[in-house]
């Protein structure tokens, strides 16, 4: 299988040497696709110089992480990459998990992405596949856990399949992408990995999570007021996107008092204003206009129910730390209980 691998890169000077490095010790004559969102930092020079070899794509301006992607998707899937490996710029790849990834795609071809196990410098767990709540919210599974308890509680590694991958590492097959598109330039950062993985699945493709490969991912949490407002914006777009009225209709009552709890936090976390700017975006024409024209394109493709893709939803916020013992004491059990009265009720 020929492979190729695309990082994204924005004043990453911090990691980059150690990133790339990693990509020729442990992918030895694989393409290396790097795409820089116009950095600041150095680290354009810094590539050019110690990575001749590199096909660099230098960006004018910060395409995010769906938009810088694409461009190097766009290239390795036009210079015959049958996948292609897409890398965070903070993140390590290690010996055997591109052979890994390549192996299971082979041997299941119904799978259009595998992603590794995404783990932290401590050792413990970033990502073993990602989940989403019922109402949008996405999180890392398994975030903190030692990697033999979170494979010990992970039920998509023994008899299904992950709520959605992770973009922070994964393989993605070209034959998929070339039918299913590439990410969603619209939603920039956020999100972008879930829209993916539900348009795959809208056109009956599988995924997967294969923990024998790993990369580790020197994550450093932090909540700008710009990630605030992608995030809470692209959850919307994404259920408006794919989930039939009726579903949405369902999850409306639930919607607005999650909002409520959200709004309410956002004004005690210093970010109320991102939080109404997000809403602010849905006020405009342009806006509708895209999401009906990109909605009809996806119903028609649909080849799963709303039930079906809800059956990988989860009612709980389990490894997020916003909220605390509000959302483990009031919104988790309050979320399950709303759940178990909706879900039953979604027949479509």
């Amino acid at each position: 299988m020929r492979l190729a691998i695309v990082i994204v890169t924005y004043n990453g000077m911090k990691w980059i040497e150690r990133t790339l490095d990693s990509c020729f010790k442990c992918a030895v004559g694989v393409p290396v696709y790097v795409v820089d969102n116009n950095s600041t930092d150095g680290s354009v020079d810094f590539i050019t110089q110690k990575y001749p070899s590199i096909k660099l794509f230098k960006q004018v301006k910060n395409l995010g992480f769906a938009g810088g992607n694409n461009v190097g998707l766009k290239a390795a899937l036009a210079s015959g990459a049958e996948a292609v490996f897409l890398l965070n710029q903070d993140a390590e790849l290690h010996l055997g998990t591109l052979d890994e990834l390549a192996r299971y795609l082979n041997l299941y071809p119904k799978v259009g992405a595998v992603q590794p196990a995404i783990i932290l410098p401590d050792g413990k767990v970033n990502s073993l596949g990602n989940s989403f709540h019922y109402l949008g919210l996405a999180e890392a599974w398994g975030l903190g856990l030692a990697l033999p308890e979170a494979i010990a509680r992970l039920p998509w590694l023994k008899e299904s399949e992950p709520p959605y991958i992770s973009g922070a590492a994964v393989l993605l097959r070209s034959s998929t992408l070339n039918q299913v598109g590439l990410f969603n330039d619209e939603l920039f950062m956020y999100h972008e990995d879930l829209e993916l993985s539900f348009r795959m699945r809208f056109y009956g493709w599988r995924l997967a999570v294969e923990p024998a490969g790993y990369v580790t991912h020197y994550y450093e949490p932090s909540r700008s007021l710009k990630q605030f407002y992608y995030m809470e914006r692209n959850r919307f777009i994404v259920w408006l996107l794919y989930f039939k009225w009726p579903t949405l209709a369902l999850l409306f009552v639930p919607w607005l008092a999650s909002e409520l709890m959200l709004l309410l936090t956002s004004m005690v976390g210093g970010w109320f204003g991102v939080k109404f700017k997000s809403y602010v975006y849905f006020l405009h024409f342009n806006t509708w206009h895209y999401l009906f024209k990109r909605r009809r394109e996806l119903q028609i493709v649909r080849q799963l129910t709303d039930r079906e893709l809800l059956s990988f939803a989860g009612s709980k916020i389990e490894f997020h730390s916003e909220g605390g013992s509000v959302t483990k004491y009031i919104f988790n059990p309050l979320s399950t209980l709303v759940w178990r009265i909706i879900y039953p009720l979604i027949r479509w």
